[in-house]
């Protein structure tokens, strides 16, 4: 699964901080629907859940509800209840996934205390939404996650449609029960970070080491290869090789290059790196920004978690941080 990176002299103890947060199980509300009861059951999901179950039945999986026989048809559809039967076998209660997000919740208050902790609301969407926030009926952050995005490399994802780019192998490998607090925490953390604050693949790259950054704090016992959505070997290659994607970058002129088609790929979820060997994974130019960020606070360790969010001038996290890759 790949290292660790925090050693655990810079782990802090957050068994003290208090989360309290729910895990609902709304793909479990779908699949216990009666039938010949459809339409007033729907109205009562909507009364539990009112913004969440607005929010999936009129964007996330729209359907008329007055319709009693499309509902019927819809959610007791043969496909549909596969994914719902298919999703209970995989996750089962999710006590698993409620432990470690709970210590997750932990770290994120410690980094940033003024934060929502989220409930976390499960649906099966036919593959529409894997994770997303929204505000519930309180205004309060919540996280939705799409569990048919997450089944594991056993599902056959590839099958349902051969050419659809977002079932490729190089993103499925990462829709299972081990990537999802990850995904969950950085659905979060992107929503704090908001976008990059340039398209030069320097802001880029450090934006996206800031992330890489934040989840390695708050996930200090995942594996850098779950951070990285990488494979173990490929997780060896980026940390045995910093010097020469260092001297690549620079002698290919692509930091202050704009270009998406060019830049692209050392950015965003790829199965390479172009004109790198063929063992080199994509997003190599996140991994570099992730070292950077890391020289940077290693360097001003006065700087906190809101001023490193704060401070967009990526030219600059470069120049103070004297980021030296390893040989």
């Amino acid at each position: 699964m790949g290292c660790v990176s925090n050693s655990d002299n810079n782990i802090p103890d957050v068994s003290n901080i208090k989360i309290d947060f729910d895990i609902h199980r709304f793909d479990h509300e779908l699949k216990s629907l009666d039938s010949l009861k459809m339409l007033d059951q729907i109205q009562a999901l909507k009364a539990k859940y009112p913004a969440f179950a607005n929010l999936y039945f009129n964007s996330i999986y729209p359907i008329d509800l007055q319709d009693a026989e499309l509902l019927s048809n819809t959610l007791k559809g043969e496909f549909f209840n596969y994914l719902l039967d298919t999703t209970s076998t995989v996750f089962g209660e999710m006590a698993d996934i409620k432990k470690d997000l709970h210590e997750a919740y932990q770290f994120l208050k410690y980094y940033f205390p003024n934060s929502d902790i989220p409930d976390v609301y499960c649906l099966v969407s036919e593959f529409g939404y894997q994770r997303f926030i929204f505000s519930d009926e309180n205004e309060k952050d919540a996280l939705g996650i799409g569990l048919d995005l997450f089944m594991g490399s056993d599902f056959p994802y590839k099958e349902i449609d051969p050419s659809n780019p977002a079932f490729s192998d190089y993103l499925t490998r990462s829709f299972n029960k081990e990537h999802l607090v990850k995904k969950s925490i950085e659905t979060i953390l992107e929503d704090k970070l908001g976008p990059a604050p340039g398209n030069r693949m320097l802001d880029i790259m450090i934006h996206n080491g800031k992330k890489l950054y934040f989840l390695d704090k708050i996930l200090p016992s995942t594996p850098d290869s779950i951070i990285l959505e990488y494979t173990t070997e490929q997780t060896d290659w980026v940390s045995e090789n910093e010097l020469e994607m260092w001297a690549f970058f620079f002698r290919e002129d692509l930091f202050y290059e704009s270009n998406t088609m060019k830049i692209g790929k050392y950015l965003n979820p790829s199965p390479n790196s172009p004109k790198m060997p063929d063992n080199a994974p994509g997003m190599t130019g996140n991994y570099l920004g992730w070292k950077i960020v890391e020289a940077y606070m290693n360097r001003f360790p006065q700087t906190s978690i809101n001023d490193l969010i704060i401070e967009k001038d990526a030219q600059k996290i470069l120049d103070q941080s004297k980021f030296k890759p390893r040989k």
